[in-house]
């Protein structure tokens, strides 16, 4: 039995013609209560296998393709719909290499203070700077993309489409160390400290004498000293400056993917009885 052949029909007039024709109610909706779902006895958890399909994988536990459906019920992520289904790795490595082309051009803003401890300048702070969809040039490198992304909370200029080269940073890897990079429309420029591939770019930072490693916002100054050594990075809302580390996008990603290969299914004792009361329900 597929999804939709259980919900009820509707008249509508789809050419205000007078012509009447009958038509799913997509609109209706029917979803477990969570903390039922929680008390469910009747229900696993399923690991999806590379590459397997909502239908194969209904195929597989209840030896018909027709209950796919449930797994979108049961499982809250996946309320979204086929497009949070798990990716096979080689559709994720597609992906990555899709979304995750170019480079993420990090700046550290620079704080001076007075003698009072008021700030008198700001400088290489990405707000307030750069238009999107403009080209990103670097003074030295001589590479140009196209920024599709701002970040002012990680510091990022997201700069896609890239041709002439590596942006510098001393992430990079190259010898040359940083260089001003310029927006062709603003005019704009901030120098930049590190360029990462974007895939191997930080997407978060989190500290690492925590074992939970949870995720935490940096906002990151500089001392007031030419040597990027001396340079510390300082939790939002704490005085600590605890060493941070970062999760890579491409890392984040596959850590996704593999939370959503983890789904619940209902026990093959319990589908048939699950998918009358829906039905039931849909039509009620």
């Amino acid at each position: 039995m597929s999804y939709f052949s259980m919900f009820p029909t509707e008249g509508y007039d789809y050419y205000r013609d007078g012509i009447v024709q009958n038509a799913i109610s997509i609109y209706k909706s029917v979803r477990p209560l969570q903390n039922y779902i929680d008390n469910l006895s009747g229900y696993n958890f399923y690991e999806i296998k590379n590459g397997e399909r909502p239908d194969i994988v209904s195929q597989k536990l209840y030896g018909t393709v027709n209950y796919y459906w449930t797994f979108f019920l049961l499982n809250e992520f996946l309320h979204d719909g086929i497009g949070v289904w798990p990716m096979s790795q080689e559709d994720l490595t597609e992906y990555i290499n899709n979304e995750y082309n170019g480079y993420a051009i990090e700046s550290r803003p620079d704080l001076l203070r007075n003698s009072d401890g008021q700030i008198i300048e700001y400088t290489d702070s990405l707000a307030g700077k750069f238009t999107m969809g403009e080209t990103i040039t670097g003074g030295i490198s001589g590479a140009s993309g196209t920024l599709t992304k701002k970040d002012i909370y990680l510091n990022q200029l997201v700069v896609q489409n890239v041709s002439g080269g590596a942006f510098l940073g001393n992430a990079s890897g190259n010898v040359g160390g940083l260089e001003d990079v310029t927006g062709s429309t603003s005019q704009d420029s901030v120098l930049s400290f590190m360029a990462y591939k974007y895939a191997e770019a930080p997407h978060h930072y989190y500290r690492t004498d925590d074992p939970d490693q949870a995720q935490v916002s940096p906002t990151v100054f500089f001392s007031q000293s030419d040597d990027a050594a001396t340079n510390v990075i300082i939790n939002v809302g704490s005085t600590s400056t605890s060493e941070l580390s970062y999760t890579t996008n491409r890392q984040h990603i596959h850590a996704l993917n593999d939370t959503r290969s983890k789904i619940r299914v209902l026990d093959g004792a319990v589908i048939s009885k699950f998918v009358s009361t829906f039905e039931s329900l849909i039509n009620g």
